[in-house]
């Protein structure tokens, strides 16, 4: 049995106590209309969350998205998101991103491959993004990435 999690501008998040807040990285927001940093909190989810984004904690649903994983203690998730606040650049930087926009994660779930898309799950059985009535899950199969459209 998986546990649903969603992830979201704290600002965004209507229903549900929030498991954890990972504060602004750098104390401030960075860039205009797409903050490069800003509060996120983390909200357990029903189950069904990852097949019915109505199910979801926040309006509107195509800014967050929510992840599965296996039964594993929350403080490994809550680790591994607090990881992938950074990515590094070509040069080997940490660069800060905009880790909580769907956007950007799936430019980064398309692009990454090998060992760096393993990095990017690890603990995280699948990322879950809303589009349209439909919830798109985008699930690491061997070392194959996976999209696969769930109807509401």
């Amino acid at each position: 049995m998986q546990s649903v999690y969603g992830v979201a501008p704290s600002d965004l998040i209507s229903q549900g106590p929030a498991l954890v807040e990972f504060p602004a990285f750098l104390g401030r927001t960075v860039g205009g209309a797409i903050p490069i940093d800003c509060n996120v909190s983390v909200v357990k989810l029903a189950d069904a969350g990852l097949i019915n984004n109505k199910l979801w904690a926040w309006k509107p649903v195509e800014r967050g998205y929510v992840v599965s994983v296996n039964p594993i203690p929350f403080s490994l998730l809550k680790n591994h998101l607090r990881r992938m606040r950074q990515l590094q650049d070509e040069l080997g930087c940490n660069r800060v991103w905009p880790w909580f926009d769907p956007r950007y994660l799936k430019i980064a779930l398309n692009t990454l491959n090998g060992s760096d898309l393993s990095n990017l799950f690890g603990p995280i059985q699948s990322f879950g993004f809303a589009v349209g009535e439909q919830v798109e899950l985008y699930v690491m199969q061997g070392d194959q990435l996976q999209i696969k459209q769930v109807p509401a």
